[in-house]
């Protein structure tokens, strides 16, 4: 090797951050365009609506707990819901600083409409992917997102 020459490093495509996160984007572009389509609503919406549907619980922090999504952010989508009459908020009994967050008719009406149409992504995106291989994908996700918890690399 020349001795002005830099090693040459690994491919950035065989980096597995890399493969997530073009991944994540392409997918993300995806329903976007579906969502936006068939119901008018924004991914980042979507998932606010189905988390509060599927879960049980109403706060903006178990909100944020589960999403992972900044409280900053999440705040302003919410208020943004709120004004579209996508949510309600009440304050609690005890902590007036707590808002409990509820789906609207509205909401309930768009989410059962776009339900199957992103049901039908899902079972595309999967179709060709065996439950064994589905299985082992989702173990690594595990072990990766365990991983990724690490703030020290040795």
């Amino acid at each position: 090797m020349k001795q002005d020459q830099k090693p040459r490093p690994r491919q950035l495509t065989s980096f597995v951050t890399f493969r997530l996160a073009r991944l994540q984007a392409s997918l993300n572009a995806q329903a976007t365009s579906i969502l936006k389509t068939s119901s008018g609503l924004s991914l980042v919406e979507w998932r606010i609506l189905q988390t509060l549907e599927w879960f049980e619980f109403n706060t903006l922090k178990q909100l944020s707990d589960i999403t992972e999504i900044d409280k900053g952010q999440l705040s302003r989508k919410i208020a943004s819901m709120v004004d579209k009459g996508l949510l309600e908020q009440t304050p609690d009994e005890m902590d007036k600083r707590v808002q409990h967050l509820t789906l609207t008719q509205r909401a309930r009406d768009i989410c059962a409409k776009a339900m199957p149409i992103m049901q039908a992504r899902q079972d595309l995106l999967l179709k060709d992917v065996s439950k064994d291989d589905l299985e082992v994908f989702y173990k690594v996700i595990d072990k990766l997102e365990a991983a990724s918890k690490t703030r020290e690399i040795p």
